[in-house]
């Protein structure tokens, strides 16, 4: 169970074998600490020492977002594995099977993002939206015939920008579904706008699926293949949610804010974070996506399995037996 609690005054204690939500001085949820897997805590309040002690025994993850959907922290037990993977993946993220990593999983993410304006666009059949597929598959095929050649960062740097080339196409069409009082121009990581604040929210989400399955492999999520090590940053994080975000969040939030069961009164514009009752259905959506299944490679699977399928493949193939195939649905 993934367990996400949203909110101020809330503080999270141990009970019995039973991990106890608190609200000032009531108890308002109480579950055995063997049912859950991980928590996501969105807001300010606290946690016991005999809680953290209680989830360290269970290997419960707990991941924090700030209001702007930002990863923050995430505290787990001791890895108590033998450090050959960890090895190999720091060896390898510098060489030619980092690279095929890196593009595999940016060739991924555009043929999702094409799948995703294909689906959005079967009623109106938009010409330009069209268009924008057309680069976005030009941007595959130079993905496709790029080599390594010099360092590993120059090749990043130049995979880096196909993906930012077919990224401002995706959005380019994805702005034809929005309505028009949302505002949206373009996709920023500083939003003024309803869609990009939301984005930025559902995003911090996944991250925390996405988090728990690298730590749940043994891989080290401040290890990346393509994203830049940063202080701080956990990289693959962000390498391997790439082919997941359009399928998971974008069409979550998107349908969200069509079905207008969010609407711009749901952005605070003090500090353009959204309000709770909306990070709330933001939060219900992301999870009921996660969990649904798809029929993917003639197998009935949920996004969960697959977002754990896509990190157990990395470490296969960073112990020399796979290649690495990326996720991506097809039209």
């Amino acid at each position: 169970m993934k367990l996400v609690i949203d909110g101020y005054g809330k503080s999270i204690h141990k009970k019995d074998n039973q991990i106890a939500i608190h609200e000032k001085d009531e108890i308002i949820d109480s579950i055995k600490a063997s049912e859950i897997t991980d928590i996501t805590i969105v807001g300010k309040g606290y946690v016991t020492f005999d809680a953290l002690n209680l989830m360290a025994l269970n290997n419960i993850k707990l991941i924090a977002i700030d209001s702007k959907g930002q990863l923050t922290y995430t505290l787990e037990s001791p890895d108590l594995r033998n450090v050959k993977l960890k090895k190999e993946q720091y060896r390898l993220s510098e060489n030619k099977i980092g690279f095929e990593i890196s593009k595999e999983l940016i060739r991924s993410k555009m043929k999702n993002q094409k799948a995703t304006l294909t689906t959005l666009n079967k009623n109106k059949k938009l010409k330009r939206v069209f268009n924008h597929r057309l680069k976005i598959d030009e941007c595959i095929n130079q993905l496709d015939d790029m080599k390594l050649k010099g360092n590993n960062e120059e090749t990043r740097m130049k995979i880096m920008g196909l993906e930012g080339k077919a990224s401002n196409e995706y959005w380019g069409g994805i702005k034809y579904f929005i309505p028009s009082e949302i505002c949206f121009v373009s996709r920023t990581k500083k939003p003024t706008d309803l869609l990009n604040s939301m984005l930025n929210y559902g995003y911090a989400i996944l991250a925390s699926e996405i988090t728990k399955s690298i730590l749940i492999n043994g891989l080290d999520p401040y290890c990346g293949f393509l994203h830049f090590d940063r202080y701080g940053r956990t990289s693959l994080t962000f390498d391997l949610i790439e082919p997941f975000r359009q399928q998971i969040v974008d069409k979550t939030v998107i349908g969200l804010i069509n079905r207008k069961q969010i609407t711009v009164e749901d952005l605070d514009k003090r500090n353009n974070t959204i309000k709770l009752g909306a990070r709330k259905l933001i939060v219900e959506g992301i999870l009921s996506k996660i969990h649904s299944t798809i029929t993917y490679d003639d197998e009935t699977v949920s996004y969960s399995d697959l977002i754990r399928k896509q990190s157990d493949d990395l470490v296969k193939t960073l112990l020399g037996n796979k290649k690495f195939k990326g996720f991506y649905l097809r039209w």
